[in-house]
Parts: structure tokens; C-alpha cells; sequence
């Protein structure tokens, strides 16, 4: 027996972490094993816990390196579910192959690209070999539109991985975000 990978993406304020945290839920409703994990760089909502940007949470495990993820691993979990995936190491593929392989199915959530737009390595390794791929759209802090594929920064400091939240980032739709580079060129 094998397990499934799904990977959920998608920029911020889409609704990954709320996905994720709906299939724990499916999973413990059928009385299934499960364990979630989240990078301990993000602490925004508390350090044991993952957390919707509304409020919903689940119980998770925080942890540095992806192979520490194996620690937790005994033979009754029915399901991994691993949020924020950009922030880990590239590890984690081999973590996640090892774990389907056991015949658990894994769920992971995260950015796909960060807001230079560059892809997030370990985050597109594992949609290159997911199962199922579920792509999240927002909606569009300057249009209002639901189809914010973008999460844009919009305080200029810090690197490109910095954790945060709505002081920090806005999903944008490409036409608005085409838009507000124009206005950044003619500054």
C-alpha cells in the first residue's frame, strides 16, 4: 500500500492553510491517525499550532529541519499534513517519498512563488510529483476580483523569505500587479 500526495498552493490569503486544515479535519472525522507539522520560522499564530489567517486552528508540531518530521512517524498515522512547505528545506521531497512509500498520505500547503516571483524550490519539487495539485486563487486587494495569483510586498524591507502577514503582503491579480510595477518604474 501507498499513500497520496497532495499539494496545495497558491499565494497568500488564497485559503491554503484553510484547505489543509479542512482535510485534518476530514481525516479525524473518520477516526484516521493524523499529525501536522509547520517550520518553526513561523510563529505568527502561537508556536504550537497552525492557524487559519480567520482563526482556525489545529494542534501541529513546529520543527527546523524536514527529517525531524521522521521522529514523529509511527506506524498507526494514517496521514502527514505539512504547512508553510516554502519555508522548508529541500529535504522535505525525500521526506514526503519516504513517507508515501509507507503508505501515508501526505498534505502539504504553501507558496508557490515568493513575491520576486521567483518559484519556491521545494514547494515546486513537490507539485512536480503530487498526485493532486489544488491551486488557490484570492481575491485581489486592488481590483476586488477573485483571481489574485500574486502575494506582493508591500513594505520593502527584509529578504525574500520574511514571514508575515496583511502589515507586510497583498494578493494581487497579474493585470494589477502589472499595473503597480508600471507606477514603481515611473518613481
Amino acid at each position: 500500500m501507498v499513500g497520496k500526495i497532495t499539494v496545495i498552493t497558491g499565494p497568500m490569503y488564497s485559503g491554503k492553510t484553510t484547505e489543509l486544515l479542512s482535510f485534518v479535519e476530514i481525516y479525524n472525522i473518520g477516526r484516521k491517525k493524523t499529525i501536522v507539522f509547520k517550520p518553526s520560522i513561523d510563529n505568527r499564530y502561537g508556536e504550537d499550532i497552525v492557524s487559519t489567517h480567520t482563526g482556525f486552528k489545529v494542534s501541529a508540531i513546529r520543527i527546523s529541519k524536514s527529517r525531524e518530521i521522521l521522529d514523529y512517524i509511527r506506524d498507526s498515522i494514517d496521514a502527514v499534513f505539512v504547512d508553510e512547505i516554502q519555508f522548508f528545506d529541500l529535504e522535505l521531497v525525500d521526506v514526503v517519498k519516504e513517507l508515501v512509500f509507507k503508505g501515508i498520505d501526505v498534505y502539504c500547503a504553501g507558496l508557490d512563488i515568493s513575491y520576486l516571483e521567483n518559484p519556491f524550490e521545494t514547494t515546486a519539487k513537490l507539485l512536480a510529483m503530487a498526485d493532486e495539485v489544488i491551486k488557490k486563487k484570492a481575491v485581489c486587494e486592488k481590483c476586488g476580483e477573485h483571481r489574485a495569483t500574486y502575494s506582493y510586498k508591500i513594505i520593502p524591507n527584509g529578504g525574500e523569505i520574511d514571514v508575515g502577514g496583511k502589515e507586510k503582503y497583498i494578493a494581487l491579480c497579474r493585470k494589477c500587479l502589472s499595473e503597480i510595477k508600471k507606477q514603481e518604474v515611473i518613481l
